[in-house]
């Protein structure tokens, strides 16, 4: 009688364990679910040109070890920006890559029945030109679950991904501020120039005032550039109305002290700009003065400047 009820207690079980394995998933071991990339590499390095913006797809994959699954697995990716810092104690400083400049088209992905591998997440890289060159980037990520969970066969690593951006036609303006300035008319503030409106905003010197009239911008980082643009607003309709410098004196420091002049420059504009070739230089300041100018309407000693920018 024991041998029949131990008989049908084992049929049982088996019967029991197959309906779960028909109607369930298969349970993953931990950390098992990984990036499908050679073993112990957690950077992938893209070159990133900034001089126009394009979409950039960045694709990758998770990996399962120990063979093929046996049921379909989700596999949902993220970015964990807390991960910068240990990238930096890792490998040297870098810049996470700012939130606009990225947008995770799929981060949800499937390793099928059968396979080892899952479908790939898709990243799309944007808005390039917004980034300051000749950094470097970092995006971390990291699988955040597998199957809705969290904990389990969710590998801990990080893979990130390291975007190295080239030289811009013009060097970025992130971060700059305005260090002092001359004199200001009414709302036609020194900050102006920073904007990157090369036609409706202008700084403009006190109409009162006489030359020289000066503006100091702060780069809040080292900068190597090669030459400063200036740019007039379109309402002067330069030549004819005035208001533009004749004579330039271009000046940079490192400290917003200790100034080193880099040149005089006669007036030379076209097309509502002009470039002062300075040679190749590394600075935190620059000064910009207008010693001469034409007096605007013929009346007033003011200068009207759009837009200053540096050259790499």
């Amino acid at each position: 009688m024991n041998k029949t009820y131990l008989v049908i207690i084992c049929m049982l079980m088996l019967l029991f364990t197959a309906c779960s394995k028909k109607n369930g998933v298969d349970a993953l071991s931990d950390s098992s679910v990984t990036f499908d990339v050679s073993a112990g590499k957690d950077t992938v390095q893209i070159p990133l040109s900034i001089k126009k913006d394009s979409i950039i797809v960045v694709k990758f994959k998770a990996s399962l070890s120990g063979g093929t699954s046996a049921n379909d697995h989700w596999v949902n990716f993220a970015v964990d920006t807390s991960r910068i810092n240990t990238y930096r104690t890792k490998y040297g400083q870098a810049q996470l890559l700012p939130s606009g400049s990225y947008l995770f088209y799929k981060p949800l992905t499937q390793i099928a029945a059968g396979a080892s591998s899952s479908e790939q997440a898709q990243l799309n890289i944007v808005l390039q030109s917004k980034l300051t060159e000749l950094t470097t980037y970092v995006l971390p990520i990291v699988i955040q679950s597998v199957d809705g969970k969290v904990e389990g066969a969710a590998s801990p690593t990080v893979l990130y991904y390291v975007f190295k951006t080239g030289a811009s036609p013009v060097i970025s303006k992130a971060g700059w501020t305005i260090a002092g300035v001359s004199s200001i008319f009414n709302t036609f503030r020194a900050q102006n120039l920073l904007d990157d409106d090369k036609k409706a905003t202008y700084w403009t010197s006190n109409i009162t005032g006489v030359m020289p009239q000066w503006v100091s911008i702060n780069f809040n980082r080292n900068i190597t550039f090669s030459a400063v643009n200036y740019s007039l607003p379109t309402l002067l309709n330069y030549p004819s109305l005035g208001g533009y410098p004749t004579s330039i004196q271009i000046e940079t420091s490192m400290d917003g002290i200790a100034w080193v002049n880099k040149g005089i420059f006669q007036g030379n504009i076209s097309n509502n700009t002009q470039t002062l070739n300075t040679g190749l230089t590394t600075a935190r300041y620059l000064r910009f003065t207008s010693l001469a100018s034409v007096k605007y309407s013929g009346i007033y000693s003011a200068i009207f400047i759009s837009d200053i920018s540096l050259m790499p």
